[in-house]
């Protein structure tokens, strides 16, 4: 506290102290086996930023970049307490102020390649449990911040109104306070989405495996395809109001943002297949009107708007593929669909305490947020799940008959053509 006081009021006095061996103390004090109480050690980033240089601009000869200890030590301290705060008594806004300070150092330290190196050696589980908590924050917060945004254009229908102008003096004056905080808390709101909108693009460059591994890659596509289509598609209109900077909405650059995010993981073929099966957002409709925003308003470059283009035939002709494999499945028998999510399973797995049969990739997505059996909420781990090969060789069994019967059947037309 003493520290961020003096840089609140004594901020070049401050910065001109030795500042090695405080931030040596503050990211030794972030190991949760030294500091266990995550409420105190939610504080400590905030000093840790006093030691980056002014505008956070590239520094390769500062400490943070040269000295070992903290290459090392920083990576795994940082998403540690980013994940482990989730858990602590540390909670809502005092949880995202300490992760949107994370994300402000992390930014600086991606600037230097020293850092990528020390994310490519921490452990996979960890990353996987981090990026899924950067997705978590990144939906819930721009949810709430576009749905702020909404009643913001209301309010202001209202307050410009006739019938505004005729209520009494008070009640005008306390609609006009609380409109007030509604801009204090949506423009909040909107940085803070938009700083993990931000670490999601920055981190996963070079680094897609994660946001892309089984377990993420069908929420990671749903959320991008999602926000695509609420920038572009019939819902935008509801996002329409005057002043939008005041509110800390910038429209142009979060589409930038998810769009450059886009087409980093559209270099992956499994990152396609899950936006192409996305049924709820992904309409090729609206992702063509995205591109043509992106043209017209000159939201990316040249070069990135063509690329995009290649990428939305790629997908169309992916969906129609979908589709048909869809149709010549049939009814499929419910043995063979996850109980959760209604898909296929492709690698089931029972948990031990409900005895119910669920996807592999379904049961380790949900136990990145609880550790518990989702039918009756008993402890459950990865390792408790049990095996099921005679299933599994059954249900691969059905999805290759059936892709033969369907197969069969198109070069059966195909002959019949011919004649």
């Amino acid at each position: 506290n003493l520290y961020i006081l003096m840089n609140r009021f004594e901020p070049i006095m401050l910065r001109s102290q030795p500042m090695e061996n405080v931030m040596r103390i503050i990211v030794t004090m972030m190991d949760q086996k030294i500091l266990k109480n995550s409420h105190l050690r939610g504080t400590l980033p905030d000093v840790l930023t006093l030691a980056l240089p002014v505008g956070a601009i590239a520094s390769p000869d500062h400490m943070l970049v040269t000295k070992s200890f903290f290459t090392k030590n920083l990576i795994p301290r940082l998403l540690g307490l980013y994940v482990e705060i989730e858990f602590g008594e540390n909670q809502f806004y005092g949880k995202f102020h300490t992760r949107y300070t994370i994300s402000q150092i992390l930014k600086f330290l991606w600037q230097h390649p020293v850092y990528h190196q020390s994310l490519r050696q921490y452990e996979n589980t960890k990353i996987i449990r981090f990026v899924n908590m950067l997705c978590n924050d990144a939906v819930w917060l721009l949810d709430e911040a576009l749905k702020q945004l909404e009643e913001v254009r209301t309010e202001q229908k209202a307050i410009n109104s006739d019938q505004f102008a005729r209520l009494p003096a008070y009640v005008r004056h306390r609609r006009e306070a609380q409109f007030v905080q509604l801009q204090r808390t949506t423009r909040s709101q909107m940085n803070l989405a938009y700083a993990s909108i931000q670490m999601i693009g920055f981190m996963s460059q070079g680094h897609r495996q994660p946001f892309l591994s089984k377990e993420l890659v069908n929420r990671v596509a749903e959320m991008i395809n999602y926000y695509i289509n609420k920038l572009n598609g019939p819902q935008v209109t509801s996002l329409k109001f005057k002043d939008p900077k005041k509110f800390g909405f910038r429209p142009k650059a979060l589409l930038r943002e998810l769009i450059r995010i886009f087409l980093n993981f559209a270099q992956d073929s499994v990152f396609l297949n899950a936006v192409a099966s996305d049924a709820r957002s992904y309409d090729p409709q609206v992702f063509k009107k995205a591109a043509d925003n992106l043209e017209r308003c000159e939201i990316v470059s040249d070069a990135e708007h063509r690329k995009f283009h290649v990428v939305l035939e790629r997908l169309e002709t992916l969906a129609q593929k979908m589709k048909r494999e869809e149709e010549a499945l049939g009814e499929v028998p419910s043995k063979y669909l996850d109980p959760l999510m209604a898909t296929i399973m492709y690698d089931p797995v029972m948990l031990p305490q409900s005895k119910v049969v669920v996807d592999r990739a379904v049961i380790k997505r949900h136990l990145l947020n609880s550790t518990t059996d989702p039918f009756n909420r008993s402890v459950l781990h990865m390792e408790d799940l049990v095996e099921m090969p005679e299933l599994r060789s059954e249900i691969l069994a059905f999805v290759e008959s059936r892709k033969k019967i369907a197969a069969a059947g198109a070069n059966s037309e195909k002959s019949d053509c011919k004649r």
